[in-house]
Protein backbone atom coordinates (compact mmCIF):
# COMPACT_ATOMS: atom_id res chain seq x y z
CA UNK A 1 0.00 0.00 0.00
CA UNK A 2 3.15 2.56 0.55
CA UNK A 3 4.71 1.85 -2.91
CA UNK A 4 1.29 2.09 -4.09
CA UNK A 5 0.87 5.55 -2.22
CA UNK A 6 3.97 6.71 -3.33
CA UNK A 7 3.42 5.53 -7.31
CA UNK A 8 0.31 7.79 -7.26
CA UNK A 9 1.72 10.45 -5.83
CA UNK A 10 4.59 10.67 -7.72
CA UNK A 11 2.09 10.49 -10.73
CA UNK A 12 0.23 13.48 -9.76
CA UNK A 13 3.68 15.31 -8.70
CA UNK A 14 4.34 14.84 -12.29
CA UNK A 15 1.26 16.05 -13.74
CA UNK A 16 0.27 18.81 -11.88
CA UNK A 17 1.89 21.45 -14.30
CA UNK A 18 -0.14 20.41 -17.12
CA UNK A 19 -3.29 20.24 -15.03
CA UNK A 20 -2.61 23.20 -13.18
CA UNK A 21 -2.20 24.98 -16.65
CA UNK A 22 -5.66 23.13 -17.65
CA UNK A 23 -7.40 24.54 -14.75
CA UNK A 24 -6.11 28.18 -14.69
CA UNK A 25 -6.28 28.92 -18.60
CA UNK A 26 -8.88 26.21 -19.51
CA UNK A 27 -11.89 25.51 -17.55
CA UNK A 28 -11.47 28.28 -15.02
CA UNK A 29 -12.20 30.68 -17.74
CA UNK A 30 -14.79 28.11 -19.50
CA UNK A 31 -16.54 28.39 -16.12
CA UNK A 32 -16.28 32.00 -15.72
CA UNK A 33 -17.73 33.17 -18.81
CA UNK A 34 -20.70 30.50 -18.80
CA UNK A 35 -21.17 32.58 -15.37
CA UNK A 36 -20.57 36.32 -16.62
CA UNK A 37 -22.75 35.58 -19.25
CA UNK A 38 -26.18 35.78 -16.77
CA UNK A 39 -25.10 39.34 -15.92
CA UNK A 40 -24.83 42.49 -17.17
CA UNK A 41 -20.44 43.83 -16.06
CA UNK A 42 -19.09 46.46 -18.23
CA UNK A 43 -15.76 46.50 -15.37
CA UNK A 44 -16.83 49.82 -13.99
CA UNK A 45 -20.31 49.27 -12.54
CA UNK A 46 -21.16 45.94 -9.99
CA UNK A 47 -22.28 42.68 -12.33
CA UNK A 48 -26.11 42.70 -12.14
CA UNK A 49 -28.17 39.26 -13.17
CA UNK A 50 -29.90 39.68 -16.08
CA UNK A 51 -30.93 36.19 -16.66
CA UNK A 52 -30.73 34.62 -20.39
CA UNK A 53 -30.99 38.69 -21.59
CA UNK A 54 -28.00 38.19 -23.24
CA UNK A 55 -28.67 35.55 -25.12
CA UNK A 56 -32.25 37.03 -26.07
CA UNK A 57 -30.06 39.89 -27.34
CA UNK A 58 -27.53 38.13 -29.02
CA UNK A 59 -30.10 35.74 -30.77
CA UNK A 60 -32.22 39.04 -32.23
CA UNK A 61 -29.24 41.01 -33.48
CA UNK A 62 -28.22 41.27 -36.86
CA UNK A 63 -25.08 42.38 -36.52
CA UNK A 64 -24.36 38.83 -34.50
CA UNK A 65 -26.03 36.84 -37.19
CA UNK A 66 -24.06 38.82 -40.01
CA UNK A 67 -21.05 37.86 -38.00
CA UNK A 68 -22.06 34.30 -37.96
CA UNK A 69 -22.67 34.18 -41.54
CA UNK A 70 -19.17 35.47 -42.84
CA UNK A 71 -17.33 33.52 -40.31
CA UNK A 72 -18.95 30.64 -42.22
CA UNK A 73 -18.35 31.49 -45.38
CA UNK A 74 -15.25 31.80 -44.60
CA UNK A 75 -15.05 28.35 -43.05
CA UNK A 76 -16.37 27.00 -45.95
CA UNK A 77 -13.73 27.97 -48.07
CA UNK A 78 -10.65 27.67 -45.88
CA UNK A 79 -10.91 24.27 -44.22
CA UNK A 80 -11.63 22.32 -48.03
CA UNK A 81 -8.72 24.14 -49.69
CA UNK A 82 -6.38 24.21 -47.10
CA UNK A 83 -6.66 20.62 -46.94
CA UNK A 84 -6.72 19.84 -50.30
CA UNK A 85 -3.48 21.47 -50.80
CA UNK A 86 -1.89 20.37 -47.77
CA UNK A 87 -2.75 16.77 -49.27
CA UNK A 88 -1.48 17.09 -52.63
CA UNK A 89 1.71 18.69 -51.13
CA UNK A 90 2.22 15.23 -48.72
CA UNK A 91 1.41 13.00 -52.12
CA UNK A 92 3.75 15.28 -54.15
CA UNK A 93 7.02 15.24 -50.73
CA UNK A 94 6.54 11.46 -50.64
CA UNK A 95 7.19 10.70 -54.15
CA UNK A 96 10.68 8.40 -53.53
CA UNK A 97 12.49 10.71 -56.59
CA UNK A 98 11.78 13.75 -54.91
CA UNK A 99 14.71 15.29 -54.36
CA UNK A 100 14.88 18.02 -51.48
CA UNK A 101 12.31 16.90 -49.14
CA UNK A 102 13.80 18.86 -46.44
CA UNK A 103 13.90 22.03 -48.15
CA UNK A 104 10.07 21.53 -49.50
CA UNK A 105 8.89 20.79 -46.22
CA UNK A 106 10.78 23.22 -44.31
CA UNK A 107 9.36 25.73 -46.56
CA UNK A 108 5.94 24.80 -46.44
CA UNK A 109 6.13 24.35 -42.74
CA UNK A 110 7.43 28.28 -42.18
CA UNK A 111 4.22 29.40 -42.11
CA UNK A 112 2.62 27.45 -39.28
CA UNK A 113 5.59 28.78 -36.73
CA UNK A 114 5.39 32.48 -37.83
CA UNK A 115 3.48 34.81 -35.78
CA UNK A 116 0.13 35.86 -37.35
CA UNK A 117 0.53 39.86 -35.93
CA UNK A 118 3.74 39.87 -38.04
CA UNK A 119 2.55 37.78 -41.09
CA UNK A 120 -0.51 40.12 -40.71
CA UNK A 121 1.63 43.27 -41.28
CA UNK A 122 3.94 41.94 -44.31
CA UNK A 123 0.55 40.64 -46.26
CA UNK A 124 -1.13 44.39 -45.51
CA UNK A 125 1.78 45.39 -48.00
CA UNK A 126 1.22 42.54 -50.43
CA UNK A 127 -2.38 43.36 -50.85
CA UNK A 128 -1.78 47.00 -50.55
CA UNK A 129 -3.51 48.19 -53.44
CA UNK A 130 -1.06 50.57 -55.10
CA UNK A 131 2.25 49.40 -54.59
CA UNK A 132 1.49 45.49 -53.45
CA UNK A 133 3.38 42.93 -54.89
CA UNK A 134 0.28 40.78 -55.46
CA UNK A 135 -1.21 43.49 -57.79
CA UNK A 136 2.09 43.77 -59.18
CA UNK A 137 2.20 40.28 -60.53
CA UNK A 138 -1.64 40.37 -61.75
CA UNK A 139 -0.16 43.59 -64.04
CA UNK A 140 1.63 40.80 -65.90
CA UNK A 141 -1.61 39.42 -67.05
CA UNK A 142 -3.44 42.74 -67.56
CA UNK A 143 -5.21 42.49 -64.54
CA UNK A 144 -6.22 45.76 -63.22
CA UNK A 145 -5.09 46.59 -59.83
CA UNK A 146 -7.67 45.08 -56.98
CA UNK A 147 -8.55 46.78 -53.66
CA UNK A 148 -8.07 43.66 -51.61
CA UNK A 149 -8.38 45.11 -48.44
CA UNK A 150 -10.74 47.89 -49.24
CA UNK A 151 -13.12 46.48 -51.22
CA UNK A 152 -15.96 44.59 -49.80
CA UNK A 153 -15.87 41.77 -52.46
CA UNK A 154 -12.28 41.13 -51.93
CA UNK A 155 -11.56 41.79 -48.45
CA UNK A 156 -13.06 38.73 -46.86
CA UNK A 157 -10.85 36.55 -50.02
CA UNK A 158 -7.67 37.91 -48.55
CA UNK A 159 -8.47 37.16 -45.34
CA UNK A 160 -9.16 33.52 -46.80
CA UNK A 161 -5.54 33.40 -48.97
CA UNK A 162 -3.79 34.35 -46.05
CA UNK A 163 -6.06 31.61 -44.07
CA UNK A 164 -4.86 28.98 -46.21
CA UNK A 165 -1.48 29.97 -46.69
CA UNK A 166 -1.41 29.86 -42.50
CA UNK A 167 -2.99 26.18 -42.72
CA UNK A 168 -1.24 24.33 -45.46
CA UNK A 169 1.87 23.16 -44.07
CA UNK A 170 0.24 21.88 -40.63
CA UNK A 171 -1.82 20.09 -42.91
CA UNK A 172 0.76 18.52 -44.90
CA UNK A 173 3.00 17.40 -42.07
CA UNK A 174 -0.29 15.33 -41.15
CA UNK A 175 -0.75 13.87 -44.15
CA UNK A 176 2.63 12.84 -44.65
CA UNK A 177 2.92 11.38 -41.79
CA UNK A 178 -0.45 9.53 -42.72
CA UNK A 179 1.47 8.24 -46.02
CA UNK A 180 4.46 6.64 -44.39
CA UNK A 181 2.73 4.46 -42.07
CA UNK A 182 0.58 3.11 -44.83
CA UNK A 183 2.36 -0.24 -45.22
CA UNK A 184 4.16 -0.31 -48.97
CA UNK A 185 2.61 -4.22 -49.33
CA UNK A 186 -0.55 -2.83 -50.31
CA UNK A 187 0.99 -1.34 -53.11
CA UNK A 188 3.34 -3.67 -54.59
CA UNK A 189 -0.19 -6.14 -54.82
CA UNK A 190 -2.17 -3.32 -56.84
CA UNK A 191 1.02 -3.19 -58.80
CA UNK A 192 0.71 -6.89 -59.74
CA UNK A 193 -2.86 -6.38 -60.26
CA UNK A 194 -1.83 -3.27 -63.09
CA UNK A 195 -3.78 -0.45 -60.93
CA UNK A 196 -3.26 2.95 -62.37
CA UNK A 197 -2.00 5.60 -59.92
CA UNK A 198 -4.92 7.18 -59.50
CA UNK A 199 -6.71 3.57 -59.03
CA UNK A 200 -3.99 3.06 -55.79
CA UNK A 201 -4.86 6.65 -54.66
CA UNK A 202 -8.92 5.94 -54.14
CA UNK A 203 -8.30 2.21 -53.49
CA UNK A 204 -5.41 2.34 -50.31
CA UNK A 205 -4.30 5.88 -50.00
CA UNK A 206 -7.36 7.55 -49.31
CA UNK A 207 -9.27 5.13 -47.66
CA UNK A 208 -6.23 4.45 -44.81
CA UNK A 209 -5.97 8.31 -44.85
CA UNK A 210 -8.63 8.61 -43.27
CA UNK A 211 -7.91 8.69 -39.63
CA UNK A 212 -5.70 11.53 -40.33
CA UNK A 213 -8.33 13.03 -42.80
CA UNK A 214 -10.92 13.48 -40.07
CA UNK A 215 -8.04 14.92 -37.26
CA UNK A 216 -7.40 17.82 -39.56
CA UNK A 217 -10.71 18.20 -40.42
CA UNK A 218 -11.45 18.51 -36.86
CA UNK A 219 -8.16 20.81 -36.01
CA UNK A 220 -8.99 23.29 -39.37
CA UNK A 221 -12.63 23.36 -38.71
CA UNK A 222 -11.62 24.45 -35.06
CA UNK A 223 -8.70 27.01 -36.41
CA UNK A 224 -10.86 28.34 -38.80
CA UNK A 225 -13.95 29.29 -36.76
CA UNK A 226 -11.46 31.11 -34.44
CA UNK A 227 -9.99 33.16 -36.94
CA UNK A 228 -8.84 36.63 -35.51
CA UNK A 229 -5.46 38.23 -35.81
CA UNK A 230 -5.73 38.57 -39.28
CA UNK A 231 -8.87 40.42 -38.86
CA UNK A 232 -7.86 42.65 -36.06
CA UNK A 233 -4.24 43.87 -37.77
CA UNK A 234 -5.67 43.84 -41.79
CA UNK A 235 -8.95 45.34 -41.38
CA UNK A 236 -10.74 45.70 -38.13
CA UNK A 237 -13.92 43.56 -39.20
CA UNK A 238 -14.34 46.04 -42.95
CA UNK A 239 -15.06 46.93 -45.25
CA UNK A 240 -18.44 47.49 -44.42
CA UNK A 241 -18.27 44.52 -42.08
CA UNK A 242 -17.20 42.60 -44.63
CA UNK A 243 -14.82 40.70 -42.55
CA UNK A 244 -16.67 41.40 -39.02
CA UNK A 245 -16.03 37.30 -38.03
CA UNK A 246 -17.69 35.90 -34.74
CA UNK A 247 -14.24 36.06 -32.83
CA UNK A 248 -13.98 40.00 -33.83
CA UNK A 249 -17.55 40.78 -33.21
CA UNK A 250 -17.09 39.12 -29.57
CA UNK A 251 -13.95 41.44 -29.04
CA UNK A 252 -15.60 44.61 -30.14
CA UNK A 253 -18.56 43.99 -27.42
CA UNK A 254 -16.14 43.34 -25.01
CA UNK A 255 -13.06 45.84 -25.56
CA UNK A 256 -15.07 48.18 -27.11
CA UNK A 257 -18.47 48.55 -25.97
CA UNK A 258 -17.43 47.11 -22.46
CA UNK A 259 -20.19 44.88 -22.75
CA UNK A 260 -19.03 41.56 -21.12
CA UNK A 261 -22.10 39.95 -20.58
CA UNK A 262 -22.83 39.75 -24.01
CA UNK A 263 -19.41 39.00 -25.59
CA UNK A 264 -19.29 35.87 -22.35
CA UNK A 265 -22.39 34.66 -23.90
CA UNK A 266 -21.39 35.04 -27.11
CA UNK A 267 -18.19 32.87 -26.66
CA UNK A 268 -20.51 30.70 -24.41
CA UNK A 269 -22.64 30.50 -27.86
CA UNK A 270 -18.95 29.70 -30.07
CA UNK A 271 -17.78 26.83 -27.52
CA UNK A 272 -21.17 24.84 -28.13
CA UNK A 273 -21.06 25.26 -31.64
CA UNK A 274 -17.66 23.96 -32.24
CA UNK A 275 -18.76 21.03 -29.95
CA UNK A 276 -21.85 20.26 -32.13
CA UNK A 277 -19.79 20.42 -35.31
CA UNK A 278 -17.12 18.30 -34.13
CA UNK A 279 -19.40 15.25 -32.62
CA UNK A 280 -21.00 15.62 -36.28
CA UNK A 281 -17.80 15.01 -38.02
CA UNK A 282 -17.42 12.31 -35.56
CA UNK A 283 -20.81 10.98 -35.96
CA UNK A 284 -20.72 10.83 -40.49
CA UNK A 285 -17.01 9.88 -40.39
CA UNK A 286 -17.52 6.98 -37.82
CA UNK A 287 -18.51 4.33 -40.75
CA UNK A 288 -15.97 6.33 -42.89
CA UNK A 289 -12.44 5.92 -40.76
CA UNK A 290 -10.68 2.57 -41.68
CA UNK A 291 -8.17 2.23 -39.73
CA UNK A 292 -4.53 0.25 -40.06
Amino acid sequence: MRRRTREALAGWIFISPALVTQVLFIYFPLGWSFFVSFFRWNLIRPMRYIGFDNYTSMFTSSDFWHSLSVTFVYVAVTVPVSIFIGLLLALLVNLPWLKGKGAFRTFFYVPVITSMAAAAVIWAWIFESNVGLLNYFLSWFGIKSINWLSDPNYALVAMMIIGIWKRIGYNMVLFLAGLQVIPRTYYEAADIDGATPFKKFLSITWPLLSPTTLFVTVMQFIASFRVFVSVSVMTRGGPAQSTQVITFYLYENAFAYLKFGYAAAISVFMFVLMIIFTLIQFRFSKKRVHYL
